[in-house]
């Protein structure tokens, strides 16, 4: 049995450590989970698996930090010794680099990417790009999907979902799920949107772009100030007043569905993109999606002939939203193949094989 320590937290924020962990029990592996393990555990460890090298640095309110150069040679330091103690080391490759201080997280990210024993990509995109950036890595490489998301509850007819959102039965819903983690995202498909000449047209953002780089805006969303409240209040009702249901809330596991279900298409609203967990479960909820035409996300999409737009060009993505709404049929075959391709029973199995090619 393979003793694997997750370097991540499991939260209902996202599922995938969740499902991933437990494909691994299934499969020949006894699974620890935790950050905190990864500094003060005195156990063995065949294996540490990272994700998400943010979670090596600090946190204010779930937002990650540039590590310190006093933080990184601890980091440094830490990793030195589970290497000699025998552990083997894997990051699996969910960016390609920080999302919100990509400068900042640079020197931790090009650290771990030569220090790893094993990488895990989600795609061939992710492999080529990888080799090409860090050609004198040693590491060795594995192309193991992104798993669907088949434990979300789905319960609920579009009928109810569209009442439950007050939304129109005749109504072209297109739902970009996921927070906008810029003002150049929302610009840009709001800009498309609103070229789009179709009737009854409905855009859903339910996690919109705020300044939360903003220190102050931060500290609002912290204390839940009545000022970001009211300034969340003001832009939502200005943006629904053009065709386009926005909000800033995170939204529980068990709404999920309302979303989904009440949606027409799903749009991946990125600019700059690696992989996206809403492919997989948009496909779970049988939708046909419309995503940039970049990294891993882009070549699935291609591959299950899904809708890619230019992200230099709103006009192609005005495109993409009005030829997607005659896609109806293309959900049941997003569904087959995530069912045939992302099954975490698989996707377990060729972690454990992953994991005992380094021993």
């Amino acid at each position: 049995m393979i003793k694997v320590l997750i370097v991540a937290e499991e939260t209902e924020r996202n599922t995938f450590i969740h499902n991933l962990s437990k494909a691994l029990r299934e499969n020949d592996c006894r699974v620890d989970i935790g950050i905190d393990k990864f500094w003060t555990s005195e156990e063995h460890f065949d294996v540490i698996h990272f994700h998400w090298p943010e979670h090596l640095s600090f946190k204010i309110n779930r937002k990650s930090l540039p590590p310190t150069p006093f933080r990184l040679r601890n980091i440094k330091r830490r990793i030195n010794q589970w290497k000699q103690a025998g552990t083997k080391l894997i990051l699996t490759r969910h960016n390609i680099e920080s999302h919100e201080y990509p400068v900042g997280f640079s020197s931790l990210y090009t650290y771990l990417n030569h220090v790893v024993d094993g990488v895990v990509h989600m795609g061939d995109y992710s492999l080529k790009e990888f080799k090409q950036s860090n050609p004198e890595a040693v590491s060795k490489q594995a192309i193991i999907p992104h798993g669907w998301y088949d434990n979300i509850p789905n319960e609920v007819s579009a009928t109810h979902a569209r009442n439950k959102l007050n939304l129109d039965e005749k109504s072209y819903v297109i739902l970009a799920f996921g927070a906008l983690r810029k003002k150049e995202e929302e610009d840009f498909i709001l800009s498309a949107f609103n070229a789009l000449d179709t009737p009854n047209k409905v855009l859903l953002i339910p996690r919109g772009f705020y300044y939360n780089n903003v220190l102050l805006f931060r500290l609002f969303d912290y204390l839940q100030l009545g000022f970001y409240k009211r300034w969340v209040k003001k832009k939502s009702k200005l943006l629904e007043s053009k065709e386009v249901m926005w909000d800033q809330r995170f939204i529980p596991i068990e709404e999920i569905q309302d979303y989904f279900n009440a949606s027409n298409v799903v749009l991946i609203p990125r600019l700059e993109i690696l992989n996206s967990g809403n492919v997989p479960m948009a496909f779970y909820f049988k939708k046909s999606v419309i995503g940039p035409n970049q990294g891993n996300v882009g070549s699935i999409l291609h591959e299950t002939k899904n809708f890619i737009f230019d992200v230099t060009d709103t006009s192609s993505l005005s495109q993409a939203l009005k030829d997607a709404q005659a896609s109806a049929e293309l959900g049941m075959a997003n569904y087959t193949y995530a069912k045939n391709n992302w099954d975490w029973n698989t996707i377990g199995k060729q972690h454990e094989q992953f994991y005992k090619s380094l021993f």
